[in-house]
């Protein structure tokens, strides 16, 4: 395998964890582990997602690490994992949002990592504004005043937009640095809230409704079920999707506080959480290189 920093980075994904809950060997671990790690022969696999995800902290911060500092400090401290949902990669119009929380109302974080660039800042809150109320950006604390700067530049939209920064010791909601979000509904936009959804989903809010769901033939059916969403009142429209989405990705307390901090998010945004007692195992064991 290349030497190269991308590797580390593949770490904290689905393929590898699986592979390792399944007692198989993961070349992009093993290579990871004799990269980044020392004496791996003396260490439990927890040890060493440990020591690589330190790694990542002192020296490459990308989107998983924000992400999973995100999700610790949000379902672990601030709210309760039985009443608050997080989702990730959520497609919005031409976007993807990294990171979504829904509680009592749904909030958007765009994730700005030391790796990041910002060049379709502007056009990715437009999207996230389509379906969500609330957006934040969290940024690098180096680019903490580049991004006032550039919001500054997006009117209303950009005065809206909360600033979040992650410091060199994890805090990221700092009320020095931070700004919070105001509420900007002025873009909400059916169409985009609609496609959020799975089918499932957008009949449970037609049923909630109107009482029904539409009938139409298969091929004509998607545009009939988004002709009636089109016709609730768009606040409303938006809290019963929140609400539906908010189902998403449930899993018990007990589980969610019993997995490794690490690898809290990519368990929890991969739908692995059957998978926690073998991962704890796993963890607990020698590696075997």
């Amino acid at each position: 395998m290349a030497d190269n920093s991308r590797a580390i980075n593949r770490v904290f994904t689905r393929k590898v964890i699986c592979d390792l809950i399944q007692g198989e060997h993961n070349d992009v671990f093993d290579y990871v582990v004799k990269r980044y790690t020392i004496d791996p022969e003396t260490k439990s696999n927890g040890s060493l997602i440990s020591e690589i995800y330190a790694y990542l902290g002192k020296q490459q911060r990308n989107e998983y690490y924000y992400m999973n500092t995100l999700l610790n400090k949000l379902l672990d401290g601030i709210h309760n994992v039985n009443t608050t949902t997080a989702l990730s990669q959520v497609h919005i119009g031409h976007s993807i949002a990294d990171f979504v929380m829904i509680n009592g109302e749904g909030r958007v974080y765009e994730i700005k990592s030391d790796l990041d660039n910002f060049d379709r800042l502007y056009d990715q809150l437009k999207d996230y504004f389509r379906a969500f109320t609330k957006v934040s950006v969290l940024a690098s604390i180096h680019e903490l005043e580049r991004t006032k700067q550039m919001l500054a530049k997006f009117g209303d939209m950009g005065e809206s937009v909360g600033v979040y920064v992650l410091s060199a010791d994890n805090t990221i909601f700092n009320r020095e640095r931070s700004r919070e979000p105001k509420e900007y509904p002025a873009m909400l936009d059916h169409s985009s809230i609609f496609k959020i959804l799975r089918k499932y989903e957008y009949e449970n809010v037609l049923l909630n409704y109107f009482g029904c769901i539409p009938k139409a033939k298969p091929v004509f059916y998607f545009r009939k079920c988004l002709d009636e969403f089109e016709k609730i009142p768009i606040l409303d429209a938006q809290k019963l999707a929140c609400q539906e989405l908010k189902k998403r990705n449930r899993i018990s307390i007990e589980t969610f506080h019993s997995i490794q901090p690490e690898l809290k998010a990519v368990i929890y945004f991969s739908g692995l959480s059957q998978e926690v007692p073998a991962l704890n195992k796993l963890l607990q064991e020698s590696y075997r290189g």
